[in-house]
């Protein structure tokens, strides 16, 4: 095993979930910091001492301008996404809503340019894989994902 530091970030994704299937993706400024120009799920890190179910909540309100309440929210599993070389590592709890009060609209107009509903069966590609990830695991489990990691040589 490596002595190197790891940082693990806990993070949310609320799914917003269209009658149809299709989930309502946003797309990245071609200047954001994180994944330009790319289609991704609303969602973020938590804030010190926030629950991850109200952080989704919060994130679709920053985001997309909608309210979501508790019993509209469903949880649906976890993400954790190693990122080679960096000793950075996510950890993502996902959750999904199929209602919520309000239109979406583009409150975060510096960070994304407009909203796109994507099918999560066959999300295109400039849909981010991380999301594509989170849409595969919605549409066909587990409920939990390990993702970059890499194969393990050896016996416990």
């Amino acid at each position: 095993m490596s002595d190197a530091p790891h940082l693990l970030i806990a993070e949310v994704a609320q799914v917003l979930l269209r009658a149809n299937g299709a989930a309502l993706c946003v797309r990245r400024k071609p200047g954001a910091a994180l994944v330009p120009g790319q289609l991704t799920v609303v969602g973020g890190h938590l804030a010190a001492g926030e629950p991850l179910d109200r952080a989704a909540r919060r994130e679709a309100k920053e985001e997309a301008g909608v309210r979501i309440s508790a019993v509209q929210q469903e949880f649906c599993g976890l993400i954790h996404h190693h990122v080679p070389g960096d000793g950075l590592d996510r950890i993502t709890a996902v959750f999904v809503a199929q209602s919520w009060s309000g239109e979406p609209n583009n409150a975060e107009p510096d960070k994304h340019e407009e909203f796109f509903l994507v099918s999560m069966e066959k999300p295109p590609p400039d849909c981010h894989p991380y999301t594509a990830a989170i849409f595969h695991m919605i549409t066909h489990g587990p409920s939990y994902r390990a993702l970059n990691w890499p194969a393990s040589g050896g016996a416990w």
